[in-house]
């Protein structure tokens, strides 16, 4: 897992000649998907942040394993007893935007992300976007 993180930071920071709109972007994050797999899970979130980073223009030290938490709790709650977790990558997206351009720390995003999966609020975002 950390690994593939370290492979992402690195694909980020080596010059493609890609733009940021070429490359990734909220539309190629997918709106709802339900796994019980965590490589998948792992997968998704650095999609996210790998979006995130190209989209907003951060550095990627910024923005590189902050969905960890999330993703350990997730982990922790749902995979152990072997239910499955469904996650919103493009409401994460929004949310995480959000939490950057309000200039919250990583551990305050950190910390958001985690009550706000306590709280299905990810859910709710979705659902009323859905509206």
């Amino acid at each position: 897992m950390i690994l593939f993180q370290i492979v992402v930071f690195l694909l980020l920071v080596i010059p493609t000649g890609i733009t940021a709109q070429e490359n990734s972007s909220l539309d190629n994050l997918p709106k709802k998907l339900n796994t019980a797999i965590d490589k998948i899970l792992d997968d998704q979130f650095a999609d996210i942040e790998q979006a995130l980073i190209q989209s907003e223009q951060l550095e990627p030290k910024e923005v590189l394993l902050i969905t960890i938490p999330l993703e350990n709790y997730i982990e922790d709650v749902l995979f152990t007893i072997n239910r499955p977790a469904t996650i919103y990558p493009q409401t994460l997206y929004r949310v995480l935007k959000d939490l950057y351009k309000q200039g919250k720390s990583r551990a305050e995003i950190e910390q958001s992300l985690v009550a706000m999966q306590k709280e299905n609020q990810f859910k709710k975002l979705y659902e009323a976007a859905l509206q």
